[in-house]
Order: structure tokens, then C-alpha cells, then sequence
């Protein structure tokens, strides 16, 4: 089988993370696989596989702008000269890039819908460009597909997105190398570490876990610190303001992500919060249980699929840094509860979580596919 992931680019995130892993392990299995993406920081990933990787100027939110159509010509070149079996989009400049070729080819595709969108927006309704198959990485999205954008006459499949829980699972925790991560960041070993995963976008809901650490300072009987990991996003300028208007710049870090693995970053983590106001399911949060780490995440999509309440995790409001604060400083201040709470998150994503069968059903996917156009 040979395969074209389509995505607007590979920059390290929730979309970008599963689309390499993807290509990594659709390869492993044997399928002729080619990615096509705008480039970014995972990049260096795809060429150590040895994963074909063309770069074209796909990095838009706009579906049907000019780098669109400026696209078009050459990728349709790549498409007919290839001859792929079937093209997989990834997000919404992906999906249309991919219906419009596919009518000109009568290749088939398929699309991953990683999140929520507002089902009354005109661009949808008009051009909706889902594929002959939609993949949803959640409950709750194939809920939202259904329910909202009236999907019965596509057959959406729900499939979780699959981490490498082997990268995760058999890292230790507190090594040497995390003490030596630790110095080089500016953090304090020995002193409680919460932190996060995630690109610095409002959507992740940053601003409401450093409100919520100020509390913690003040409730925590002992020293803290808070360690933000992600990518450049719009919003990291207003969250170092935030933090200086709080009195929290020596005790708030924040890091690009690229200095280390991310088994590394979480490994230095007592207290793993994701925060978000809106997620598809949370590759973050999938990493942080299979790291062992005591998780707090806001209860939106299908992070619920993830936590379990009081069991694996704690689940709180959206939105709210009360809420947060107080599951946090539960935590904080007990290393049992901490320690049981993060045992029970990697049995589950041990169980659960892993990339191969993530892989497996997606490949029935397309087998499906292509049997439908047969």
C-alpha cells in the first residue's frame, strides 16, 4: 500500500507529534509511506527513519488562501506521478488540499479530525472536504461529528491516538541525566516540580495554571516550582508578563522544547497539569501517565477517556484556577497519593495508549477504503 500523510506542518504539538509517529510505525508495517507538510521541528525525526518528506507551502489557517492554490499545481503533479492508493489529511488546510485532488485523481482520502470546530462556519458547510472515511481521536469528537456536523452519511471511525509508551515507560525517573536537566533549566532539585506540556496558544490554558501556582505558593508548606514546556505560540510574550505581575518570574520557568526528549522533561515533573479549555484527547497528558507522573487535567473532549477520577488522576473545571489550585495542592502535599495516582497512569497507558494499535486501526481504515472504491 502506498500512502500520502497530508498536514500543514510538523512543528512538535498534538498534530504534529502523531503525524510523524504515524509515518514511523505505518513504515514499520510496510506500507510505502510519503509525507508532505510546510517542515518544522520534527523534521530531523522523519530523516533518521529514513520517511520521504517534501516540503510545500502548506503552513496556513486559512483553507482557502493563496498558499492554497499556490500548492495545488505541484502537489497534484506529485499525486498523479505517484500514484498513491490513498491520501490521509490531517487538518483542515490538509483536508481540502486533499478533496480537490482527489476529484481531480479519484484517489481517496481519508481525514483525522483531532479536535472540536464550529459547525457554523459557511467554509464547512459549503466545502465540508471530510473524505470517503473520517478518523475521530476520541469518543467525544466522533460524538461531535455526528451530532454537530450531521456525519451519518460518512462513516467515522474512532481511533485513539497512540503514543510510544516503550519511550516513556522505561524511562527512570530522578536519574542523574534529570538532575543535570534540572541545572541546566535554572530549576531547584529537590523542590516540588509541577509542570506542563503543550504550545503556548490560549486554547491550552496557561494563564490559568500560573493564577492557580500563586495559590499554590501560598497554601504549599515548602518550596515549588512551576516548568512550561512547549513551543513558541502566540501567547508566551503575555504569559512571562503574567508572571511578573504575579511576583512569580523566579519560580515559573518556561522552555522551548527542543533542548531535551520529552521522557526527559516530564521525568523531572512531580505534578503534571494540562490545563486546556478545549482538547481532542491529549498526546501531553497520554505522555505524562505512561511518565508515571500525578496528573491534573481540565475535563473537556475526551480527557475524561484518559482519567480516570481519583483513580489514575484528577479531573477539575475548565477554566478554573480554584479548581486547580486545590487539586494540585492536594497533591503537593502528599508524596503517597502523588506516587500511587502516577503508578496507576502508566498501568493504563501501558494497557492502553500504545502506537501499535493505534497503527493496526488506522491501516483497517484505509483497507476499508479501498475496498468501498473497488
Amino acid at each position: 500500500m502506498k500512502v500520502l500523510l497530508l498536514t500543514s506542518h510538523i512543528d512538535v504539538g498534538g498534530i504534529g507529534i502523531y503525524t510523524v509517529n504515524l509515518a514511523k510505525y505505518l513504515k514499520k508495517k510496510g506500507i510505502d509511506i510519503t509525507l508532505v507538510s510546510a517542515g518544522g521541528n520534527l523534521e530531523s525525526i522523519l530523516s533518521n527513519e529514513g520517511i520521504r518528506h517534501i516540503t510545500m507551502g502548506l503552513k496556513t489557517k486559512s483553507e482557502f488562501g493563496i498558499k492554497i492554490f499556490k500548492s495545488l499545481p505541484s502537489f497534484m503533479r506529485l499525486v498523479k506521478g505517484e500514484k498513491f492508493d490513498i491520501i490521509h489529511a490531517q487538518t483542515r488546510v490538509a483536508q481540502v488540499l486533499a478533496c480537490v485532488s482527489g476529484r481531480l485523481t479519484g484517489i481517496p482520502f481519508v481525514s483525522t479530525c483531532h479536535g472540536f470546530f464550529r459547525h457554523t462556519r459557511l467554509g464547512r458547510k459549503l466545502f465540508p472536504c471530510w473524505g470517503d472515511r473520517v478518523i475521530a481521536i476520541s469518543r467525544k469528537v466522533q460524538e461531535h461529528l455526528l451530532n454537530d456536523f450531521n456525519l451519518q452519511n460518512i462513516k467515522v471511525s474512532q481511533v485513539y491516538n497512540g503514543i510510544e509508551t516503550g519511550r516513556f515507560l522505561n524511562y527512570e525517573r530522578g536519574t542523574g541525566a534529570g538532575s543535570a536537566l534540572m541545572r541546566a533549566i535554572g530549576l531547584e532539585e529537590g523542590v516540588l516540580t509541577v509542570g506542563t506540556v503543550g504550545r503556548f496558544s490560549s486554547v491550552k490554558g496557561h494563564s490559568y495554571l500560573i493564577r492557580a501556582f500563586q495559590e499554590v505558593i501560598r497554601r504549599y508548606d515548602g518550596k515549588c516550582q512551576l516548568f512550561l514546556v512547549g513551543d513558541e505560540g502566540g501567547q508566551k510574550g503575555k504569559l512571562r508578563q503574567l508572571t511578573g505581575e504575579l511576583g512569580l518570574s523566579e519560580c515559573v520557568f518556561f522552555e522551548n522544547g527542543r533542548g531535551a526528549g520529552l521522557e526527559e522533561y516530564l521525568g523531572i515533573m512531580d505534578i503534571f497539569c494540562l490545563p486546556s479549555i478545549q482538547e481532542g484527547l491529549g498526546i501531553s497528558l497520554m505522555e505524562a501517565m505512561a511518565s508515571g507522573c500525578a496528573c491534573v487535567a481540565s475535563d473537556v473532549g475526551g480527557i475524561s477517556e484518559l482519567i480516570d477520577e481519583d483513580v489514575n488522576g484528577f479531573l477539575v473545571r475548565p477554566g478554573d484556577p480554584g479548581a486547580l489550585r486545590e487539586a494540585i495542592v492536594r497533591l503537593a502535599c502528599d508524596a503517597g497519593l502523588r506516587e500511587r495516582l502516577g503508578a496507576r497512569a502508566r498501568e493504563k497507558a501501558g494497557a492502553f495508549f500504545s502506537m501499535e494499535d493505534t497503527v493496526e486501526r488506522t491501516i483497517a481504515v484505509y483497507e476499508d477504503v479501498l475496498k468501498e472504491r473497488q
